[in-house]
């Protein structure tokens, strides 16, 4: 499946000009274009989309709060500013986006950054589809790809687009949700809260942290993470059908 694009511009003329840049690229499945973030916004919900390019000084709708609501919507989304406003720059990368873009803006800019944003997304795309080698995990940081045996993962931490990784002996940053990791994990890992999947092989014991969390800490590191209580059941459940197969 190709990369699908949404181009959202009040100006017809840079609409208009995106699109040719979008178009010469290699892996473009579809190209949609929008005139407000109001249509963005409904163009995100009908459609599968893997970039966004983005005004900011729209009618109806700014950028900014489009893009706020394209991330709820699908966090995914690759968002790419391209506006004629530097002053916006610092909230546009509060929504996560892939990176802003001044006018009038250089076509080569443009394209290195949108071919980085495939780049990436089809990285996604094939790993999983070689989630079938259940020993080992796939992402990639920049231009570099690691592979990773999925035993030596200890955990993975959220922090909004951004992903973290830890072994034993690496702690890396990727761009990935927790909906697609966890798609290509093996069973012995368990979403224990929003910001964190454990490996439950790797798990050492669980103590009170607060009101609504436990907190979990893994055997021979120091690293921590949290386990919502509505989810204590079932990760207990989890330890010890895991714990259950070893013996």
């Amino acid at each position: 499946m190709g990369i699908n694009v949404l181009i959202c511009d009040d100006d017809k003329v840079v609409r208009n000009h995106i699109v040719k840049v979008v178009s010469k690229l290699k892996d473009i499945g579809f190209i949609k274009t929008a005139e407000n973030g109001l249509q963005a916004i409904q163009g995100i919900k009908k459609g599968d989309f893997d970039i966004i390019v983005i005004d900011i000084d729209m009618p109806h709708k700014n950028g900014i709060d489009a893009a706020k609501d394209i991330f709820n919507i699908n966090p995914d989304v690759y968002i790419i500013f391209v506006t004629g406003f530097k002053e916006y720059a610092l909230e546009a990368f509060g929504v996560y986006s892939f990176d802003y873009i001044l006018k009038p803006f250089n076509e080569k800019r443009l394209t290195l950054t949108l071919e980085k944003a495939i780049d990436e997304i089809n990285l996604k795309k094939n790993a999983k589809e070689l989630s079938n080698d259940e020993e080992k995990f796939i992402f990639k940081k920049d231009r570099d790809r690691y592979i990773v045996n999925l035993n030596d993962i200890i955990m993975f931490e959220k922090n909004g687009r951004l992903t973290t990784i830890y072994t034993s002996e690496m702690k890396e940053d990727f761009y990935e949700s927790f909906y697609d990791i966890e798609e290509r994990l093996s069973s012995n890992f368990f979403r224990s809260h929003k910001s964190f999947i454990v490996n439950i092989d790797k798990v050492n014991k669980i103590l009170p942290y607060n009101k609504t969390s436990f907190e979990v800490s893994f055997k021979k590191c120091e690293l921590k993470a949290l386990l919502s209580k509505r989810n204590e059941i079932k990760f207990l459940n989890e330890l010890y059908l895991n714990k259950k197969k070893v013996i």
